[in-house]
C-alpha cells in the first residue's frame, strides 16, 4: 500500500471484514435490555440510585434560587426520588428475568433499599407489601423484623444486638444511615438520631456545593464563549493556521484504505483489552485502550499519507501555535467551547421534554465508580486526553478529509458527524449529542485549519462527564 496504489479489490474485502466484525460486536448494544451491559448491576443501581436521594439531604434550608436551578437541571424533588426507586424496582425486576447473573445477596441488598426508599418517600402500603417480598431464612427474618420495627411495623420482637445486626445487612449508604436512624429514633435515642440527620445533611450539603461549583464553571465557559463570539474577529478573520491536509488532500482510495485497516487494527487490539479487563485486573492495555487501539491507525497514517507528500502531523493537521498565538488560539477555543456545550445543553433539555432521557445505566462507568484511584486516574486520562487526540485525528483528521476529498465539505461534515455517533451507541438523546458535536468539530477543522481547537473541547467536553461520574458517583 506504501507509494502504489491500494489494491481495491483487497480494500473491499477487509472493508466487509470489518462491517461484519463492527455488526456483530454493536448488535448486543442495541439489542440488549436495561442494564444488562453493566458488569455488577445491582452495585451500580444502588450507588446511583443512593447518589440521587443523598442530595436533598437538609434541603429544607436550601434558597428558593437554588431550589429552582435544581427543578431546572432534574425536575421536581419528588420525581427525582421516585425515579430512584424505579431504578431499584427495575433492577429486581431485571434479576428475576436473568437468575444466572444474580447472588442472592445482591437481590436481597437492592430490595432492602427499595423499601428503604419507599418507607422514606412515604409510600407506607407499597413498603408494607414489599416487606414479605424479601423471603424467608433467618437472616431474612431479621432483615424484615428490622425494617419493620424502624417504620412503626408491627412484626417479631428483636434484641436492641438483633436490631443492629439487621441494619447492618443493608449495603452502607442513603438506606442504611436512614435505617439507622429510624431504629434510634423507635429507641428513643434522639442524640444518634440527631448525629445520623446531621450527617446526611452534611453529605446533601456537600454534593450541592460540588454541583454549584460545576455550574459556575459552565455558565462562566458559556458567558465568555458567548462574548468573545460577539466582540472577537476569529470568525471574520480565522487566525493563521494552515492544515496541509486540506490544500493537499490524499484520494480517497488511500484514505479509504487507510481507515480499513486502522479499523482492523483498533478491533483487535480493543478485543485484547476487554478480554483482560475482564479476566484480569485492568491494565495500562485496558485503560488506555483509544491510545493503544490508535496508534497503529497514526503508523498507517503517518507512513501512506503523510510522508509521501512530504509533511507530518504537526503540518497536516495545523497542531501548531507558530504564527497564530496563544490569545487567538485561546479566543477560537472557548468560543467552540461554549457553542458546544449550548448544544448539547439544549439537546439534552429537549430530550427530556420529549421523555427521551438516557437509560439510567448509560454513561455509568464502574471503573471509575468502584475502582481505585489509580485506576480512575488512567481511565480518566484515556478519556480526557487519548481519545480527544485520538478519536480527532481518526474522525475529523483521517475519515473527514477522506470524504471531502470526493464531495462537497458541509456532506462530508455530515457523513463523518454521523459515523461518529453511530459508533457511540447510547439512547438516541446521547448520539444526537455525539452527532452535533462531530458537526461543530469537523466545521472548525475546515475553518480554522486547524484539529488543536477540536482536541481541546473534546477532551474539556470528556473533562466535564468525568468529573461529573467522579463527584457525586464515586
Amino acid at each position: 500500500m506504501a507509494r502504489s496504489r491500494p489494491n481495491p479489490w483487497f480494500t473491499g474485502l477487509l472493508a466487509l471484514l470489518v462491517a461484519a466484525v463492527m455488526a456483530i460486536s454493536l448488535y448486543p448494544a442495541l439489542t440488549t435490555e436495561g442494564p444488562s451491559g453493566l458488569r455488577f448491576v445491582g452495585e451500580s443501581a444502588g450507588r446511583k440510585a443512593d447518589r440521587h436521594l443523598y442530595f436533598y439531604g437538609g434541603y429544607e434550608t436550601v434558597p428558593a434560587w437554588e431550589r429552582a436551578y435544581h427543578r431546572l437541571l432534574f425536575g421536581e424533588r419528588s420525581a427525582v426520588e421516585q425515579k430512584s426507586i424505579d431504578i431499584y424496582a427495575e433492577t429486581l425486576e431485571w434479576f428475576e428475568r436473568n437468575p444466572h447473573r444474580v447472588k442472592p445477596w445482591n437481590e436481597q441488598n437492592t430490595r432492602a433499599r427499595w423499601l428503604i426508599a419507599l418507607a422514606e418517600t412515604g409510600q407506607r402500603e407499597a413498603f408494607i407489601e414489599g416487606l414479605q417480598s424479601l423471603g424467608s431464612g433467618p437472616e431474612e427474618d431479621v432483615l424484615i423484623a428490622t425494617l419493620a420495627h424502624a417504620y412503626g411495623v408491627e412484626g417479631e420482637y428483636l434484641t436492641p444486638s438483633e436490631l443492629r445486626y439487621g441494619a447492618r445487612m443493608v449495603p452502607g449508604g442513603w438506606g442504611r444511615d436512614h435505617l439507622r436512624m429510624r431504629l434510634a429514633e423507635q429507641a428513643g435515642d434522639l442524640e444518634t438520631a440527631e448525629a445520623f440527620r446531621l450527617a446526611l445533611n452534611q453529605r446533601g450539603a456537600e454534593m450541592r456545593e460540588r454541583l454549584r461549583w460545576l455550574g459556575i464553571t459552565v455558565t462562566v465557559t458559556l458567558a465568555l464563549g458567548l462574548i468573545l463570539l460577539a466582540r472577537a474577529r476569529v470568525f471574520t478573520h480565522p487566525p493563521a493556521w494552515r492544515a496541509a491536509v486540506l490544500d493537499d488532500p490524499w484520494p480517497a482510495a488511500q484514505g479509504f484504505a487507510v481507515m480499513v485497516r486502522a479499523a482492523l487494527y483498533a478491533i483487535l487490539v480493543v478485543g485484547i483489552g476487554l478480554f483482560q479487563q475482564h479476566y484480569f485486573r485492568p491494565g495500562i492495555l485496558s485503560l488506555w485502550i483509544t491510545l493503544v487501539a490508535g496508534l497503529p491507525m497514526l503508523w498507517l497514517m503517518r507512513r501512506h499519507l503523510l510522508k509521501p507528500r512530504g509533511m507530518g502531523f504537526v503540518q497536516g493537521f495545523g497542531l501548531s501555535l507558530r504564527g497564530v498565538g496563544l490569545k487567538a488560539f485561546a479566543a477560537v477555543t472557548v468560543m467552540l467551547l461554549a457553542v458546544h456545550w449550548a448544544g448539547n445543553m439544549l439537546i439534552s433539555a429537549l430530550g427530556w421534554g420529549l421523555g427521551l432521557e438516557s437509560h439510567w445505566s448509560q454513561g455509568i462507568h464502574e471503573l471509575a465508580m468502584f475502582g481505585s484511584w489509580r485506576n480512575t486516574l488512567l481511565a480518566a486520562t484515556n478519556a480526557i486526553l487519548w481519545a480527544a487526540i485520538i478519536e480527532e485525528i481518526a474522525f475529523r483528521g483521517l475519515v473527514y478529509v477522506t470524504l471531502r476529498s470526493v464531495m462537497r465539505p458541509w456532506v462530508a461534515i455530515l457523513l463523518s458527524a454521523a459515523l461518529f455517533s453511530l459508533l457511540h451507541l447510547y439512547s438516541f438523546t446521547a448520539m444526537l449529542a455525539v452527532f452535533w458535536s462531530g458537526v461543530l468539530l469537523a466545521w472548525s477543522f475546515e475553518r480554522f485549519r486547524s484539529l488543536l481547537p477540536a482536541m481541546v473541547v473534546h477532551g474539556l467536553g470528556n473533562a466535564v462527564a468525568v468529573s461529573t461520574l467522579v463527584l457525586f458517583y464515586r
